[in-house]
């Protein structure tokens, strides 16, 4: 066992350190020039540390799950000075991916205002669909332009913004937000969850009444995975019994179903139900750190493991020696067709890296999943 937690302890070293120094894409000039790059994944905030978006929001977060670990650095002092470089450069327009990074800078006494000011945003400032759903606005071009994707809601939301949301209103005391996040957590379970396949979609639009190409994106079903166990564990007493037996019943039947899709190799395809796409790590890790920590937090029973540890296995076959993280699908809008998700490039990204950390720290709170 104890070399078991020596060579997760290690590759989360070789992760964290190529995360802090991510090398861009061999081939960026070329994707440069695509026509439309967007349709192929190639954002280029998504490649390292230096912006302030959602992957490194997700990054952030990978380095706060090593606290309190001895085995690792300290990474506070990274994350203040990371804030406070940011700050200085300006920070992009508030929308819902650019939310990620507050979750963890709330816990940090001097970002205070911020994620108070930023709390305001997601209630009293935040774009609306019909039925008073968090629209999906997300950055455009640069970090001063919106991209409005008006009256849609996306499943990345719940990630982004509601675990935020829900853990301000524990700490602040202000039932007003619990019910705000609990609302949204509901809303998109019931316009993004199909029961039937129990999966959820990437997105519905509100204005047209459909959810586009229906796709059943591996990344995006993890976010709800991965969000699910902290929200349930967050709002619990605050909710009522039926809020709370619909969260948890919809984190087990998905979790049920991914089960039953995982790959032989132990990842999971990036459109998870087409065994024609890909196998993806980001997505893959995000699942696995969910059921981990749904065992952890009683929502799931021991019998879960075995799959686990197959997907622990597969994500560590794809840790490169320099630390990147292999097998990431870049990033990903709705595609109007399920072919989209194929298309998508393959390249290292911050989130990769953080997802890879985040399922890690999650395998050393778990003595004995490898050794067995």
């Amino acid at each position: 066992m104890t070399k078991v937690l020596t060579d997760v302890r290690e590759a989360v070293l070789k992760i964290t350190n190529q995360l802090l120094d991510l090398k861009r894409p061999s081939n960026e000039d070329s994707l440069k020039e695509v026509g439309d790059a967007e349709k192929i994944g190639y954002f280029p905030r998504d490649f390292g540390m230096e912006e302030w978006d959602w992957p490194q929001g997700v990054g952030l977060l990978g380095l706060k799950n090593l606290a309190g670990d001895d085995a690792f650095p300290d990474y506070r002092e990274y994350i203040r000075n990371w804030a406070e470089d940011q700050i200085q450069c300006g920070l992009p327009l508030k929308n819902i991916n650019t939310t990620a990074p507050m979750l963890t800078l709330m816990d940090y006494e001097e970002r205070e205002t911020l994620a108070l000011e930023w709390v305001d945003w997601i209630i009293n400032q935040a774009p609306r669909t019909k039925e008073n759903g968090l629209q999906h606005v997300t950055s455009g071009d640069t970090k001063h332009d919106l991209k409005l994707n008006e009256g849609q809601i996306w499943i990345d939301t719940l990630f982004m913004v509601v675990l935020f949301l829900s853990k301000m209103g524990i700490k602040y005391g202000q039932q007003a937000w619990i019910d705000e996040a609990a609302y949204q957590v509901n809303l998109h379970i019931d316009h993004l969850f199909n029961q039937e396949d129990s999966l959820f979609y990437h997105g519905y639009d509100f204005d047209n009444d459909h959810h586009f190409s229906e796709a059943y994106w591996c990344r995006g079903n993890s976010w709800y995975t991965l969000a699910a166990p902290e929200l349930i564990e967050t709002l619990k007493g605050k909710l009522s019994t039926d809020a709370y037996e619909k969260m948890a019943g919809t984190f087990k039947a998905q979790v049920d179903r991914v089960v039953a899709l995982q790959s032989e190799n132990g990842l999971w395809h990036t459109l998870l139900d087409d065994s024609d796409s890909y196998t993806e790590v980001s997505g893959s890790s995000a699942i696995a750190a969910g059921i981990l920590k749904g065992i952890r937090l009683g929502l799931l029973d021991s019998s879960y493991i075995a799959v686990c540890r197959k997907a622990v296995e597969a994500v560590l076959a794809n840790i490169a020696e320099d630390g990147t993280v292999l097998n990431v699908s870049a990033g990903t809008a709705i595609g109007k067709e399920k072919e989209d998700y194929k298309r998508i490039i393959i390249a290292p990204t911050a989130y990769g890296q953080a997802l890879a950390i985040v399922l890690l720290s999650e395998v050393l709170q778990h003595e004995g999943l490898l050794s067995n």
